[in-house]
């Protein structure tokens, strides 16, 4: 499997919480999500790999 850069991953995780919450009908949500979605096409791409990586010992919600 290849390893995804951070913008690759980053992009993955919100399509995913798009259709997720667009099948549970949470039209603000998805509207968010999708505005997201917007800004990480729009960013640069040093801005996206210079995020800090989420706690991996945490457990997901």
């Amino acid at each position: 499997m290849a390893i995804l850069s951070k913008r690759e991953g980053l992009v993955r995780k919100v399509d995913t919480a798009t259709i997720e919450a667009e099948s549970l009908g949470l039209t603000t949500a998805t509207l968010i999500l999708r505005m997201a979605r917007l800004e990480i096409e729009r960013s640069e791409l040093d801005e996206v790999e210079s995020m800090p990586r989420n706690n991996r010992s945490s457990k997901p919600n």
